[in-house]
């Protein structure tokens, strides 16, 4: 899950901004949106590109939350709200 979200970010901002006149629709066309994808497989460039997108806080909360789920579920904290049979 976290994969697709650091390897295909930089597909979805470049759809995002295409809208505004950035992206696909930018000076560069095709040519320079292709290219942003292809070096937001370099997660270094997709965490830059969630920096100027503004979706920067986004992009840490589906990074750290999955990993924060986890060690509340390996601790065994929500076992010990569930009910016993009587």
């Amino acid at each position: 899950m976290l994969l697709g979200v650091w390897l295909t970010g930089g597909l979805f901002m470049t759809f995002a901004a295409t809208t505004c006149g950035g992206g696909f629709a930018g000076p560069d066309g095709i040519r320079g949106g292709f290219l942003m994808i292809v070096l937001s497989l370099i997660p270094l460039v997709t965490f830059m590109m969630a920096t100027y997108d503004g979706s920067l806080l986004a992009l840490l909360a589906v990074t750290i939350a999955p990993f924060l789920i986890w060690c509340v579920f390996a601790s065994g904290v929500p076992l010990l709200f569930r009910r016993r049979p009587m």
